[in-house]
């Protein structure tokens, strides 16, 4: 049966699940490790494709280590809604919460922090996003992003409009919390929630990394955003600044969030960890936020749209980065019928 996506009046068949490999040994990460490099293609493991589907959870996930974070930025802060020691945060007003439920632009209803759940464009990018695998790979997956169970996820792309604005690479992982930023209720938390890996600073900073890349790093607990590995290369995915818009799908749910971290490969390191967010992103999903217990072992789809158009002016204007998000979406979803 088709299914009409909302306000945009497109129509498309439905599919789930979502593929990922068994690492298949030890694979060595062939970006540049900088911010703006360049990776070669070299798959490794080519072990058989498992699903797992959108929406299962295969057990909790961890905050990783090994991330990279560049610039200055302030170390101090405070989380505008702080909420019980498990991490959960309804993110700040200053941020630009919706703190409202009702329709979205998707169709589906929204939460008090604007996550979308029964939106018809949430299978549609589902069906999307599943088939992701050696074969159809962007050039710079390393072939080694691994997730705390072992399997390995790869990480391919959807095209875009002309010059692919619009366009988008994805991947199927688990969500860890990622607590770094600046100094909050909750991050980087206390006693058995607190981070182990905590760093003060993102790689990116707001409002917006290009105009103020020396500025304040993002706040875990208040803005909405997403660790991309630096070996993540493609056209129009800003690894310099940052700020590009992310779909994160988890359970019959769209948030929208930025892209505001990166992480590196390590040397002698047996996979590179893939699939981590924010505690703001985490609450917004139901997903259990605490960096030290709280994630998810699989399941969350990441789509995050590259090209002209795809960050907001201020990247942590929870708003803006919603009504963006809400626009990209409908591009993708005409330009890949």
């Amino acid at each position: 049966m088709p299914f009409v996506v909302g306000a945009f009046g497109v129509v498309f068949g439905a599919a789930c699940g979502s593929p990922s490999e068994p690492i298949g040994g030890a694979g060595s990460s062939s970006g540049t490790g900088t911010g703006s490099g360049s990776g070669e293609a070299s798959d490794s493991g080519g072990g058989t494709d498992s699903t797992i589907a959108p929406g299962s959870s295969s057990g909790g996930g961890s905050s990783s280590t090994s991330r990279s974070s560049s610039g200055g930025g302030s170390s101090s802060g405070s989380s505008a809604n702080p909420s019980d020691a498990g991490g959960s945060s309804s993110g700040s007003a200053e941020a630009g919460s919706s703190g409202s439920s009702g329709d979205s632009g998707l169709g589906g209803t929204t939460n008090a922090l604007g996550t979308i759940a029964g939106s018809p464009a949430i299978p549609l990018l589902v069906a999307l996003t599943k088939n992701c695998t050696a074969a159809n790979a962007i050039p710079s997956d390393p072939g080694n992003f691994v997730l705390d169970n072992g399997m390995v996820a790869r990480v391919c792309s959807l095209k875009g409009g002309p010059g692919n604005a619009g366009g988008a690479v994805y991947f199927t992982a688990d969500m860890d919390i990622d607590c770094d930023g600046l100094t909050t209720t909750h991050c980087p938390g206390t006693g058995v929630n607190m981070d182990p890996s905590y760093d003060n600073q993102t790689s990116f900073h707001g409002p917006n990394s290009a105009s103020n890349a020396k500025g304040p790093s993002l706040a875990s607990e208040n803005t909405p955003y997403v660790v991309i590995p630096q070996e993540v290369v493609y056209p129009g995915l800003d690894q310099t600044n940052g700020g590009n818009i992310v779909a994160v799908i988890y359970n019959d749910q769209i948030e929208f969030a930025v892209f505001g971290d990166q992480i590196a490969a390590q040397p002698n390191q047996k996979g590179e960890p893939i699939g981590e967010a924010s505690v703001r992103t985490a609450n917004g999903l139901g997903i259990p936020s605490s960096p030290a217990t709280g994630g998810v072992g699989g399941g969350v789809t990441y789509i995050a749209f590259v090209g002209t158009g795809s960050q907001p002016a201020d990247m942590e204007n929870i708003a803006e980065i919603q009504s963006l998000g809400a626009r990209l979406t409908e591009s993708l979803l005409k330009n890949n019928p």
